[in-house]
Parts: structure tokens; C-alpha cells; sequence
């Protein structure tokens, strides 16, 4: 059933039920109106018949006094009373009856005389008992005690006959002795009304008393006018429902059949360009302008998702490029590991080549290690936890250096490469230039890089008012389309991403360098334009030297060559025996006495056996108990020495984990022979406690 249907059915049930309420309240309230207005007209006719009642007696005192005037009997039906049922003559308290049916001798007419004379002879009337019968009287005086008795029965005959004057039928009601009666209405259980009024004995008997049933049609009317009343409210009511359903269908539902018309068509994949016009300042038109707004925002919301998708598909692709370049790029270094190493172990080799492969291994290692630490970096900075150092360092020297560690590579190519320090630039600055030499680093060799031929130019420049460092690298290279240049700076993206490109990389170097650069509140652009070449500009916010305060480098050991000698007792944790081996050997050819153990448990007790322990070398990952729990155990046994961590989670919270764990110094996996010297050199020279004998 549609919405419209159910509000006319509604409707109608609605104004049916007000017409049958009103046709209820106006019977209620005309039914009491009409029983008032009933016991009203009913008290004005039993005054009605109470009146001719006593209108008859006043007749009969008339003809009383005709007969006593004329001394014969006049019939009386002339004036509607019929005749005299009575004809008595009273003289000195003896009646004498010339008509009727009564004898002389009656106990009723002899008390009617005697109460004639004792009332001095005065003229009488009323309503007596006679046996049985009620007889109307009333009595005329001739002269002194002589007067003439006059009544009529009232019996049924009597009663229709003043019925018929009064328009009421009559009864007349015997009463008990002694029981009285008060004139008045009472309701019958008809719902008819009766008036009565009393007739008492004028000889002081048995009273009667008049019955007298009065009219009551007005419920009837008032029943025919409500129902009346009540068929034309609901003719009417009916007549402005159908009204009132035809504006509503103009006014609401027109409308909403448009809306719904919209949204139905955008359910079923329709155009999201549709909206519904919006007319006046109502609830309809308020639904109107939410509907439009939902569509807006729906429209945006589908157009971001699309973007977002887009987005996704090719952060996907790239990353699926990313993991074929760096599979790529572990692929080429390891495999020139594995192969130099196994011509190595077959032992034919002249101590020149064991060098040179060797040299081949090692910078084949470094390549993949700085490949493992641009990931590392990556990971840092979209997690937001890179940590910068602050030192002063010259910008000359630092500028000399990245651009002579690529002077090799630009003579081979046959591109020069040129530095141009401008005179503004300070000699000495404050800020990190450890991320500073990455950034360089990867600017200046891609531009070697991708520089077939013509040059590479560096300029370094200083902007005072800003107070900071801007360099420009411009080459003549291989440059970039508008394409290219929109994606440069996203992670794992490369100018030439198919397999037969002519250049090698992971593409991440330039969004790494310039997520670094944007943390120290600097930035790298580009300008570029294909076959003809690019300009990076980096500038870097720099503080001069002047400006901060200088902190002390860290002391360490007098080291030679081949780096630090050691001395002294170390505890070596490892539970891997290749790692252990190489640990053990760099240790004791630097002067040091070495004591293993493969797990944490077996520490505690080697500490156990050889209390006095000069350092610690712990692996953070190991079976039965980590170094975790190992350093704890240490310092709850009450070694109070240095321990040196050792572990191949190399981000800023491991560290911290270690730090806090108890451990003094921490060194990153793959370790470095010289930096492993160097920080065992900086943790034995550190005041401790003695430690108790051997």
C-alpha cells in the first residue's frame, strides 16, 4: 500500500472518528438540554391539568348555584361535564336525595350535612369518599341552614372525559391512611414522565391522589437532529479530506515522488549529476538540500576513492617494481660475494688477486649495507621517528669531499665535474651533516650518473636573510618529462622502471633525500627537460658556528692503523658460532681475553666461574634467554661493568629498548671491525667499581 493511500485511509479514519466524537458531545450535551427542557414543559402540564381540575370544580359550584337559583336540575353536559351524577337537598343536617344512586342514609352524605351545619351553614365543596367512590361536590345555600348538594363521580367515564380536555390520560390512586403525598414530576422507568398531585378527603379519609402521564418526545428529536447533525459533519469532513488529499498530493507528494524518482535512479547506477530542486524553506525542501548535499559529497567522496585507488595502483605497481629492482640490486653484489669468495677457497690464487678479491667482496658488502640502511631510512621517516644531530662542520670541506668521492666515476664517463663556492657562504655551521653528506651524496651521483656526456655543475650559495644553505647541482644528463618529473620524489620510482633500463637503483634516494631535507625544514626542487638535462636545488636551514655552543667530541683511545689496542677480560654472548668466531678473533688480535657463551644462561654461570669481567659483548636475539634478560640477570648478580649490545634491529626504539634494558653502549649488525674496536676502547676506558678477583 503506497504512503498516500495509507494517509487518505487515514484521513478519513480521522475525520470520522471527529464527526462521530462531535455527533456523541452534541447528543450528550442536547439530550441533557432536552430531558430539562421536558421536566419543564411537563411541571407546566400537570399546572395544566391541575388547573381544569379545579376548573371543574368551579363548574360544578356554578351549576350548584343555578340549581339553588332555579330549583330544578340543569344538565350540565352542555359545558363539557355531563350530568349531574347528584341531586341532594340538606335542611337542618337531613339529606333529602332527589337524584342519584346513593342512599340518604349514607355514613359520607349524613358527615357531609352535619359538617354543613357546624360550619355554620357556609358553602362547601371538595373531594369526598363515598363506599368506594370519590364524589366531587359542592354545595349552594337557599337560606339559614337549606342548601343544595351537587356532585359527580369520578370514575373512568369522568376521567376520559377531562383526559380529553387536558390532552393527558388520568388516574386517579387510592392512598393508605395516614400516607401523604407531595405534589411533584418523577420519571417512569420508561423514561416517561408522570405528575401527580393530592386529592385529599374533606371528611379527613382515605386521601387519593391524581396520576398524570405527561408527554416526552423530545429524546426522540433530539435523536433525529444529532443523527442529522452527524450526516452532514461527515459529509463534510469526507468533502475536506478529499480536498486536503489533493493539496497534500500537490504540496508533499509530488515532491517527494521527484526525490524518490532521483534516488532511485542513482540506486541503480545512474549519474551522480542529478539534483532535486529545491522550493521554499520547508521540511521538504530541507530534505531537498540535504539530498543534494549528500550527492555532492558522495560525488567527492567516489572522484577521492577513485584517486585513492588510482593512487594505490600505482604505489602497487611501484612497489612491485621496487621489490623486482632490489632484488635486483642484493642479486648483483651477492652474487659477486659468493662467486669472489669461492675462488678464494680454491686456494690458487696469488696474494695480489686474494687482495683484490677481497677489495671486490668488501666494497660488494658495503653496497649492500647502504642499501639495507636507505630502507631503514625510508622506514624512519614515514614513521616519524628520524632523529637528527646537531654539530658544527665546515660546508667548504664537506663539499670537497662528497664531490671528490665521485671524481672517479666522472673521469671514466668523461664529464666534468665541477664545485663553485660562493663568497657569502660561511665557513663554519651548526646542524646534522651526516644527513646532509647523504643528501649530497645522492644528488651529485645521480647527476654523475645519469650524465652521459657535457658536465655537472655544483654551486653552493648562502641566503642571509633566511640563513640558509642553498645548493644547485645542474647537469647535462638525460633530463626528465613532465611525467617523470611528477613522480621523481615518490618512493620506489624510477625515471626508467623496464627491464632493460641503462641505469641500476632502488628509487629511493631522491625521496629520501627529500624527506630529509623537508625535516629540517629545507626542501629540494627540480627543473627539468628531456635530452637537454636537470637542476636540483636543495636549500637547508643552517645555523653559524657563531651562533651555537660547541659540544665536546667524545674521548677516545689512541688507535693506529689498524685500529685500538685492547686489554682486559671480555664476556662474549653469541649464539650463532660464525658471528661468535669473527667477534673472538677481531677481540683477541686487538689484546683482549675472551671468555664465550652460546646463550644468556650460559652467561650467568661463565660470570659465575670468572667474576672479574672487564666488558660485556651481548647478542640482543638468542634462544633460552635474549640478551634482554640476560643484562638483567647480570646486574641483578652484581656485574656493574659495561655491556656493549649487539643486535641486528638497528631502529631508534630498539636501541632505546636496549638502553633501558641496562646495556651502556649499542652497535648494529652488520658490525664494522674498526667501529667495534672503537666503542670497546670508549667502555674500557669508563671509571667503574672494582670488580672482585678471578
Amino acid at each position: 500500500m503506497t504512503l498516500s493511500r495509507r494517509l487518505l485511509y487515514l484521513l478519513y479514519f480521522a475525520a470520522t472518528s471527529c464527526a462521530l466524537l462531535a455527533t456523541l458531545a452534541l447528543y450528550y450535551v442536547n439530550d441533557n438540554l432536552v430531558d430539562s427542557l421536558a421536566e419543564r414543559n411537563a411541571g407546566r402540564e400537570l399546572d395544566k391539568v391541575e388547573a381544569a381540575f379545579l376548573d371543574q370544580l368551579s363548574i360544578l359550584r356554578v351549576r350548584a348555584a343555578d340549581w339553588s337559583n332555579r330549583q330544578q336540575a340543569l344538565p350540565l353536559s352542555q359545558d363539557g361535564i355531563g350530568q349531574l351524577d347528584l341531586l341532594a337537598e340538606i335542611r337542618d343536617d337531613r339529606v333529602n336525595i332527589r337524584r342519584g344512586d346513593v342512599s340518604a342514609d349514607n355514613p359520607a352524605l349524613v358527615a357531609l350535612a352535619s359538617h354543613f351545619v357546624e360550619g355554620y351553614c357556609l358553602p362547601t365543596w371538595g373531594v369526598v369518599r363515598v363506599g368506594k367512590r370519590s364524589l366531587l361536590f359542592s354545595t349552594a345555600v337557599e337560606q339559614g341552614c337549606h342548601a343544595y348538594l351537587v356532585g359527580v363521580w369520578i370514575n373512568t367515564q369522568w376521567l376520559n372525559y377531562l383526559s380529553s380536555r387536558v390532552g393527558h390520560a388520568l388516574y386517579l390512586q387510592p392512598l393508605e391512611q395516614g400516607q401523604s403525598t407531595e405534589r411533584g414530576l418523577y420519571r417512569q422507568d420508561d423514561g416517561q414522565w408522570r405528575g401527580r398531585f393530592p386529592l385529599p378527603d374533606y371528611l379527613g379519609g382515605s386521601p387519593m391522589e391524581m396520576l398524570v402521564d405527561l408527554p416526552s418526545d423530545g429524546s426522540n428529536a433530539v435523536l433525529h437532529a444529532v443523527l442529522t447533525m452527524a450526516v452532514i459533519m461527515l459529509l463534510l469532513s469526507w468533502g475536506a479530506v478529499l480536498f486536503i488529499n489533493r493539496r497534500i498530493k500537490s504540496i508533499l507528494f509530488g515532491r517527494v515522488q521527484y526525490l524518490h524518482h532521483a534516488v532511485r535512479s542513482i540506486a541503480r547506477g545512474g549519474e551522480l549529476n542529478q539534483r532535486v530542486p529545491v522550493e521554499g524553506r520547508d521540511e521538504i525542501s530541507l530534505l531537498a538540500e540535504d539530498f543534494n548535499t549528500m550527492v555532492d559529497n558522495i560525488d567527492h567522496t567516489q572522484n577521492q576513492l577513485a584517486s585513492a585507488r588510482r593512487q594505490a595502483e600505482v604505489a602497487s605497481q611501484a612497489k612491485s617494481q621496487f621489490l623486482a629492482n632490489i632484488s635486483h640490486e642484493i642479486r648483483t653484489p651477492m652474487t659477486a660475494i659468493l662467486g669472489y669468495t669461492e675462488l678464494l677457497r680454491d686456494g690458487a690464487l696469488s696474494s695480489l688477486e686474494q687482495a683484490r678479491y677481497l677489495n671486490i667482496i668488501q666494497n660488494n658488502g658495503d653496497a649492500l649495507l647502504a642499501l639495507i640502511n636507505d630502507v631503514l631510512d625510508l622506514s624512519r621517516i614515514e614513521a616519524g621517528q628520524l632523529s637528527l644531530e646537531q654539530r658544527v662542520f665546515t660546508i667548504a670541506e664537506l663539499m670537497d669531499e662528497v664531490v671528490a668521492s665521485h671524481r672517479l666515476l666522472a673521469r671514466e664517463k668523461q664529464v666534468a665535474l665541477s664545485l663553485t663556492l660562493d663568497d657569502s657562504v660561511p665557513v663554519s655551521v651548526s646542524g646534522d651533516v651526516f644527513r646532509l653528506r647523504q643528501i649530497l651524496m645522492n644528488l651529485i651521483g645521480n647527476a654523475v650518473k645519469f650524465t652521459e656526456q657535457g658536465s655537472v655543475e655544483v654551486q653552493v650559495g648562502w641566503q642571509s636573510s633566511a640563513s640558509q644553505l642553498e645548493v644547485r647541482v645542474a647537469d647535462t644528463g638525460i633530463g626528465m618529462n613532465e611525467r617523470q618529473l611528477s613522480r621523481i620524489f615518490q618512493p620506489f620510482s624510477q625515471v626508467d622502471a623496464t627491464h632493460s633500463r641503462r641505469y641500476t637503483g632502488t628509487g629511493l634516494g631522491l625521496s629520501i633525500a627529500r624527506q630529509l631535507a623537508r625535516s629540517q625544514g629545507g626542501d629540494i626542487t627540480v627543473t627539468s627537460q628531456e635530452e637537454v638535462g636537470s637542476c636540483f636545488v636543495l636549500t637547508l636551514p643552517l645555523a653559524r658556528a657563531c651562533q651555537v655552543e660547541l659540544a665536546p667530541e667524545p674521548e677516545t683511545a689512541v688507535a693506529h692503523e689498524k685500529g685500538p689496542r685492547l686489554q682486559g677480560r671480555v664476556l662474549l654472548v653469541e649464539d650463532n658460532t660464525v658471528n661468535r668466531l669473527f667477534v673472538r678473533k677481531v677481540l683477541e688480535q686487538a689484546g683482549m681475553t675472551v671468555i664465550e657463551a652460546a646463550d644468556g644462561r650460559d652467561a650467568c654461570e661463565q660470570h659465575g666461574r670468572h667474576r672479574a669481567l672487564d666488558l660485556v659483548v651481548l647478542d640482543m636475539q638468542m634462544p633460552v634467554m635474549d640478551g634482554y634478560q640476560t643484562v638483567q640477570a647480570l646486574r641483578d648478580r652484581g656485574f656493574d661493568g659495561p655491556v656493549l649490545a649487539l643486535t641486528a634491529n638497528v631502529l631508534a626504539e630498539d636501541r632505546q629498548r636496549c638502553l633501558e634494558a641496562g646495556c651502556d653502549e649499542f652497535l648494529g649488525k652488520p658490525v664494522r671491525v674498526r667501529d667495534l674496536l672503537d666503542i670497546c676502547a670508549r667502555l674500557l676506558v669508563q671509571p667503574r667499581a672494582a670488580s672482585a678477583d678471578f
